[in-house]
């Protein structure tokens, strides 16, 4: 059986996922927006010209903007990636690349001024490979999963830095107002004629409680792909958002995105 370099995925100059949040704004005196269920909000897909306002739009090149209403009000959903760009030269290789990736959520306050709801980033640094980094196509959701008025959104994005045909980093990103869930782990990738659903792991949780004997074994590797290493971030969140981030993962676990920036 073929074996992989895991040591690229592992130990990818990948840097780590960051957010700040912004200071609470002022209540809206806009009237409440009542929501529909979860299936039937309506999100509408905006072009790079028809942004509210161009200057909401973080760093780099729009790959998707969104805009729906909840009880907040209206909100706004913009994700773009900068890169690939040069990094350094050193004596191992002749170039290293790097990429990032933002998001931002915003919702408009009164007087028609956007408020920033969240943002988060995240990069690959210093990779001399193919390289690959941003949202899963079709994977990013917006639903009302709790019903209670507020939505949530859901990125799923892939970060990759290879030579060979190893998993790539997988992250699922959960949004309810300020509040983030995460589920961090690997893809499954197809390197010989068994089916990718073959491969995936029948509980995807987690690495964590994984032993040391375990994946030190020589097919201890395998372990790694299809799973996330915990739950603890949605300890404490209503119990359909962590249904649905499995869901999401178990489905988007098995779509590697191939090709490079």
């Amino acid at each position: 059986m073929q074996k992989f370099s895991w040591g690229f995925v592992l130990l990818l100059g990948v840097g780590a996922c960051s957010e700040t949040p912004p200071q609470t704004p002022a209540a809206s005196t806009a009237p409440a927006v009542q929501v529909a269920p979860a299936a039937a909000i309506r999100v509408r897909t905006l072009r790079a010209e028809q942004l509210p306002d161009p200057a909401l739009l973080p760093p780099g090149q729009l790959l998707e903007a969104r805009q729906w209403q909840d009880s907040r009000g209206e909100n706004l959903l913009l994700i773009t990636r900068r890169g690939p760009f040069h990094e350094k030269t050193t004596e191992y290789t002749d170039e290293e690349s790097g990429v990032e990736l933002f998001a931002r959520q915003y919702v408009r306050q009164a007087a028609g001024r956007w408020q920033e709801l969240w943002r988060m980033q995240d990069a690959i640094r210093n990779c001399a490979f193919d390289m690959w980094l941003g949202p899963l196509p079709g994977s990013t959701s917006i639903t009302d999963l709790n019903a209670d008025g507020e939505t949530e959104t859901t990125l799923v994005y892939q970060l990759t830095c290879r030579s060979d045909v190893s998993p790539s980093n997988l992250k699922l990103i959960m949004h309810a107002g300020r509040r983030k869930y995460a589920l961090r782990g690997q893809t499954i990738v197809q390197y010989d004629s068994v089916p990718l659903a073959q491969r995936a792991p029948a509980n995807p949780c987690c690495v964590d409680t994984l032993s040391e004997a375990e994946l030190d074994a020589p097919e201890g590797y395998e372990l790694y792909a299809g799973r996330y290493e915990n739950e603890k971030d949605f300890r404490g969140a209503p119990p359909e958002l962590l249904r649905y981030a499995r869901q999401q993962w178990r489905k988007w676990s098995l779509q590697d995105q191939g090709g490079q920036l």
